[in-house]
């Protein structure tokens, strides 16, 4: 009995037949030999041998002369065909992934982070691992990945004082970009940026799910896009700046330290290297980054922030009265209308006031895996 063609035109398993295979059955269906068939189509005996041995595949012309022949539609034939091809090579690609380096490689990469966020497979086989890699990547291999990761590092420096993996940071930076996709945003306007912050200060009061959404729409019409992307084991990322094209903007925070403070902090701080400085990748690692320029660029990115959030002439006037009690912080914070961590967090960093005290006046924050969304 014949298989039916439309099934084998549109159906496609996770195993491949060989046309010969189905030219055979064919033959016997309908009683032809295979010397009267070849004689019908115009080649030797050996050639259709070859075909129906699965050692030669069809050529176009070859599908033409079956479908005179057969009356079965020379698409069918050369579908059959290139379907059985890529069949073939993508067995030995599955072959290629179970070598050891594939494995090495997959090593490389923060894979507990990934699969908790849903981007790999939960398997421990490296060829499954490594395909989900090469996809969320979108190369076609670890070389291509080598090369592309080599070019977008190019763009950035990271810390010598702190060594982290390039791995986590590269998929940390991928994820951001992601996230990025899906929101859209109007062609950058400096000015507009600039005046979005100043109204985003007055957020600092407001709880997460109140201002991070007024947040990604108020920077969208700026032509910046703001995203959130959780902190990945050999990252120490606690947030980036870059440019997606020139007219878009992407600010990523990791959430790091986990408290409101910080979290304010590295927003401005990243803004800042938007509004001052060049088009290439900032990426803000633990306490700084390598002596330099980047040192220079941090300082300015540093105060930009420090100042936006608590003006300089009214910090100065407060720290010069010298009482740091709870209630001495809560006042000040509610004359300039900032939350009260946010100066504790200040009063810490600048050496006024013990990382031990005070902090019950910050705020944690928590980023919100699917499953933790899930469950609530």
């Amino acid at each position: 009995m014949e298989r039916d063609i439309t099934t084998l035109n549109s159906y496609e398993p996770d195993y491949a037949v060989h046309p010969g295979e189905y030219l055979e059955e064919v033959l016997e269906a309908r009683e032809i030999k295979k010397r009267e068939f070849a004689e019908r189509v115009g080649l030797s005996v050996k050639a259709v041998s070859q075909i129906i041995n699965g050692k030669a595949l069809y050529s176009p012309e070859a599908a033409l002369r079956f479908e005179r022949v057969l009356g079965i539609n020379a698409a069918i034939w050369s579908t059959m065909a290139k379907s059985y091809e890529l069949f073939k090579a993508r067995e030995e690609e599955e072959r290629r992934l179970q070598a050891a380096e594939v494995a090495a490689w997959v090593r490389r990469f923060p894979t507990a982070d990934l699969k908790r966020l849903g981007i790999l497979p939960d398997t421990r086989r490296a060829d499954q691992l490594a395909e989900a890699l090469f996809r969320f990547f979108g190369v076609s291999g670890i070389e291509a990945w080598e090369e592309y990761s080599a070019g977008k590092a190019a763009l950035y420096r990271q810390s010598a004082k702190h060594p982290v993996s390039r791995e986590a940071v590269e998929v940390w930076l991928t994820l951001a970009e992601r996230e990025a996709e899906g929101i859209e945003t109007d062609q950058f306007d400096k000015k507009r940026f600039t005046e979005a912050l100043s109204e985003i200060r007055s957020f600092t009061l407001l709880p997460p799910e109140e201002f991070f959404p007024r947040m990604v729409e108020l920077l969208a019409r700026t032509g910046v896009a703001l995203v959130v992307v959780p902190e990945l084991k050999g990252t120490r990322i606690s947030g980036a700046a870059r440019w997606l094209s020139p007219g878009r903007a992407l600010i990523s925070l990791s959430l790091r330290y986990k408290s409101n403070d910080q979290f304010w902090f590295s927003f401005f701080h990243e803004a800042a290297h938007i509004l001052l400085h060049g088009k290439r990748i900032f990426i803000d690692q633990k306490d700084g980054s390598d002596d330099g320029e980047d040192d220079t660029k941090e300082a300015e990115a540093n105060e930009f922030a420090g100042n936006l959030l608590i003006p300089r002439a009214e910090y100065r006037r407060f720290i010069a009265a010298g009482s740091f009690y709870e209630g001495d912080i809560r006042s000040f914070a509610e004359k300039i209308s900032l939350h009260p961590g946010i100066v504790v967090g200040r009063l810490q960093h600048d050496g006024l006031l013990d990382y031990k005290f005070q902090n019950g006046l910050k705020e944690g924050f928590e980023y919100a895996y699917p499953d933790d969304e899930e469950s609530n």
